[in-house]
């Protein structure tokens, strides 16, 4: 039987273990709590790292926008130019023609290019002015016995004999720039040129360049990635990937649709650039 000084060392011994224990316990629980501190934190960084990504996205997209905006005003601006320069007696090169004409001659020659090729065939073209009695008055201005010998000329009056002469290489087809030649006999080079471009098409604007990642989005994207990369092998798994995207609301179906999608080389795994390449697809991280 154990002796009272042996029974009093076993019980404070038993005390210190349940001690020991319990201070165990507690620093699980501050570990724990610390865990999860820092995990608040981390998600705290993300969301302040994604807000900025997005002011960073709105700035760049105001910025682009303004430049368009600045474009659309140069073309105008241009546009308006060139309408000054036609809308007067004389235009650039000193042309003596009427714009309002020229206009209406080419609006009489786009009823008919149904192809919008700019030719239209001499058939074709001749019928439609018969039908239509169209009248362009011709402008030949330089001298009185020419303006005497425009006045009256009709399209509708222009036959097949003097299509087939314009015809120079038999195609059967004429462009709008032979039927000026064949309206204005006098007209210099110069002067059909700037009738040319009163009905020229407008400039289209340039294309804006493809949207790219700011440093910000990529550092967002390494780090989702590197969070959905449990194992930390530098790539995702098809598992991985579920595990991180099933609790967004995507079925299984769709994650693997997306997963396929990024598995560009078909190893079965997704690599740092193939994760970035998809989720800049989404256009979610683009401008």
């Amino acid at each position: 039987m154990p002796s009272p000084e042996e029974l009093e060392k076993k019980r404070e011994e038993n005390i210190k273990r349940k001690e020991a224990e319990r201070a165990r316990k507690i620093e699980e629980i501050k570990a724990k709590k610390a865990e999860k501190g820092a995990e608040r934190a981390t998600e705290k960084e993300k969301l302040d790292a994604k807000k900025a990504a997005e002011e960073e996205r709105r700035l760049e997209q105001e910025e682009k926008e303004k430049k368009r905006q600045a474009r659309i005003a140069e073309i105008e601006l241009e546009r308006s130019k060139k309408a000054a320069e036609g809308g007067g007696k004389k235009a650039a090169g000193g042309v003596k023609y009427s714009k309002k004409d020229v206009l209406e001659l080419k609006s009489v020659f786009d009823t008919y290019d149904e192809s919008r090729d700019g030719q239209i065939s001499l058939k074709e073209f001749g019928a439609g002015l018969q039908k239509n009695k169209t009248k362009v008055s011709v402008g030949v201005k330089s001298t009185r016995e020419q303006r005497r010998a425009a006045e009256g000329i009709s399209l509708a009056d222009l036959g097949e004999s003097v299509f087939q002469e314009m015809d120079i290489d038999g195609s059967g087809e004429v462009t709008f720039s032979e039927l000026l030649k064949l309206m204005y006999p006098y007209a210099t080079g110069t002067e059909l040129e700037v009738m040319l471009s009163w009905v020229a098409p407008e400039p289209e604007p340039e294309p804006e360049p493809e949207p790219e990642l700011t440093a910000a989005q990529r550092a967002e994207l390494k780090q989702m990635f590197n969070l959905y990369d449990k194992d930390k092998s530098g790539e995702i798994s098809k598992q991985e990937l579920t595990a991180a995207l099933v609790k967004t609301g995507l079925s299984k179906e769709e994650i693997t649709d997306l997963f396929n999608q990024a598995d560009v080389s078909g190893d079965k795994k997704i690599n740092l650039d193939e994760f970035t390449a998809l989720m800049e697809s989404t256009g979610m991280y683009t401008g």
